[in-house]
């Protein structure tokens, strides 16, 4: 009998490990692989070891332990992802700039992601390791579903469905799998449901940070450049205007440029016209990046559209970065001055 309870113990612990994998103690990565810069020489020498969750990640785990970190993997350029850890490797698809994927361990110069439901391998001198926002030990793709407006979360992709909850507008739950062209499979609770597509969108916060603070980056490299209204634009129509000098800006020049400089985005001409684009979001609603719309005194009294005269980025901490009048580019705060002239926000990341 003392021999089958010593087996049956023994069985408990092995089998625990396999299904719950890391234990429960905090502990924290390196510096130096969080903030790694990209290595162009593609050195494959590095043999560090990212330590999470107690186990030794410096070897693959096993199959049955698949378990997800609680960091990502952000690509610093475009990346083949491949099958097995060598260049030689089947390439699955890429990672491009700024893009994440779930972190399951570092083996060498290599980082094993979670990719297509699948593990995968992404080189680690075009990677770096970041904190994941929405950390959760389930097996999900790494990315959010976000609601643009409050949308049901169902038991089954159907409208007959029972209801589990609700997700409000702008909040997020962890995608497990695009279901179909209407809905999204997502993790509620600990356990599967699923959310309508047509009221939400697909979303990578980690890759949002980033290209936040690219934005704000670049914004902030041309401090004091002077304003002068009806500056040249960086593009016209999407294309590069080839009389762009970068020697003035107004404030939508500067905002155009800000945002394709610092993530790509191709943001139209005119603060009007920008006013249309992205997400509509509500003034208490203000993150980094977000766009401010107001009035300027030349258009006060218009109404609709036409009341639309300027426009800054919000920077957080209750800043504003943008260029008016003398003084050009600038750092501000988002003071009662110019709250009074707020029209409305737009979130475009």
């Amino acid at each position: 009998m003392k021999r089958i309870l010593v087996f049956l113990c023994v069985f408990l612990a092995f089998t625990s490990v396999v299904f719950f994998g890391c234990d429960s103690k905090t502990q924290t990565i390196p510096t130096d692989l969080i903030e790694n810069d990209s290595n162009e020489s593609g050195n494959e020498s590095k043999n560090e070891t990212i330590d999470i969750g107690g186990d030794d990640f410096s070897q693959e785990p096993s199959a049955p332990a698949l378990i997800l970190s609680q960091y990502k993997v952000q690509a610093t350029t475009t990346v083949n992802i491949r099958a097995d850890a060598s260049t030689g490797a089947q390439v699955l698809g890429q990672l491009k700039n700024f893009d994440t994927l779930p972190l399951i361990a570092k083996t060498g110069n290599w980082y094993q992601v979670y990719y297509n439901q699948k593990p995968a391998y992404v080189s680690a001198s075009y990677a770096n390791v970041v904190q994941w926002n929405n950390h959760t030990e389930q097996l999900v793709t790494g990315l959010e579903v976000q609601a643009l407006t409050s949308v049901n979360i169902r038991q089954e992709p159907s409208t007959l469905s029972a209801v589990l909850g609700k997700l409000n507008r702008l909040e997020h739950l962890p995608l497990v799998e695009q279901y179909s062209s209407k809905w999204y499979k997502v993790l509620f609770q600990g356990q599967e449901a699923f959310v309508s597509a047509e009221y939400t969108r697909i979303f990578d916060p980690e890759k949002a940070d980033a290209l936040v603070q690219n934005i704000i980056a670049e914004g902030k490299k041309v401090l004091g450049v002077p304003y002068e209204f009806g500056a040249q634009r960086l593009l016209y129509d999407g294309k590069i205007n080839s009389k762009f000098t970068g020697k003035t800006f107004d404030c939508s020049s500067f905002v155009q440029y800000a945002y394709y400089k610092g993530a790509g985005i191709v943001l139209k001409e005119t603060s009007r016209s920008q006013s249309q684009e992205g997400i509509l979001i509500n003034e208490d609603e203000l993150q980094a990046g977000d766009l401010i719309f107001m009035w300027s005194s030349a258009r006060r009294y218009n109404t609709g559209l036409e009341r639309i005269g300027h426009v800054v980025i919000y920077i957080g901490d209750n800043k504003i970065l943008h260029t008016w009048g003398t003084g050009g580019v600038r750092i501000q705060e988002y003071s009662e001055g110019w709250r009074e002239r707020f029209i409305l926000a737009r979130r475009m990341i």
